[in-house]
């Protein structure tokens, strides 16, 4: 499809299994944490389905190629979402988070509202739904954000979080080597990671990459750290429920999917 293409929409539609919403999810194709994830976030009657985009690899062995990569890599979400959307979804959960941080919240909300109008139903970026977990919480100022990723992703994050207002206390990257092995890390490594970034001055934790795979021990690392984790894969599937209007709990998932 075209880059300027003006519009794929199609009007949403219910039916038998989703009598409330059908959520159409946008991962990467190496991505497979995204999917059962947001599977398990699911409430009755609204169903999830999922299409999938392909990227250009990331060369995490040379860190200048790396920087570029991050700055210049172009998926194919448009072709992506041509398909899923044809199956008449009510809203569009973009599972891939990286590129949705940068700049500030001003180019994030102009991306977001790129892509609302292309599909022509609410569209949730990732950077856009972990700012909204944050308000919605209370706003919590000073954070620590774990992510998969190496120095110039996590620099990034960290550029994108200041330029909204936020102090980033700390960063930690488990420096993946490639996007299959994000979905590798174990619960003791990823537990490992969140207790390196924390720290006593933070008053929340985040969680960036969609295929690091916390959202179901969101609930552990809060108990365990005492403070609130906006992880990116619970609060995109939140914010996608919450503009369309579904406000179910969803148990486990940690503060903000439970309680807002």
């Amino acid at each position: 499809m075209s880059n300027d293409t003006p519009s794929i929409q199609h009007a949403p539609s219910l039916d038998a299994m989703a009598y409330r919403a059908k959520v159409a999810v946008v991962v990467p194709a190496t991505n497979t944490i995204v999917q059962p994830e947001m599977e398990a976030m699911r409430p009755p009657g609204v169903t999830n389905h999922v299409t999938r985009m392909r990227l250009p690899p990331r060369p995490y062995d040379d860190q200048n190629e790396y920087k570029k990569a991050l700055e210049t890599e172009k998926g194919d979400l448009e072709d992506a979402l041509e398909s899923v959307l044809l199956c008449e979804p009510h809203v569009v959960a973009h599972g891939h988070s990286i590129h949705s941080f940068r700049g500030d919240a001003d180019v994030a909300l102009k991306e977001e509202r790129r892509l609302e109008a292309l599909c022509g139903i609410p569209f949730v970026t990732p950077s856009r739904a972990v700012l909204a977990g944050l308000e919605a919480i209370g706003k919590p100022k000073r954070i620590s954000i774990l992510t998969p990723y190496w120095p110039p992703a996590d620099e990034m994050i960290a550029a994108f979080f200041t330029a909204c207002g936020y102090e980033v206390v700390s960063t930690h990257g488990l420096r993946s080597t490639g996007p299959t092995a994000v979905a590798r890390f174990t619960h003791a490594q990823i537990m490992e990671g969140f207790e390196a970034v924390n720290r006593s001055n933070a008053e929340a934790l985040i969680h960036v990459g969609t295929n690091l795979p916390v959202s179901a021990m969101t609930h552990e690392i809060e108990q365990k750290l005492a403070k609130p984790l906006i992880g990116v894969n619970v609060a995109t599937y939140w914010l996608a429920l919450r503009r369309i209007g579904i406000k179910d709990p969803m148990p486990g998932m940690g503060l903000l999917a439970e309680k807002y």
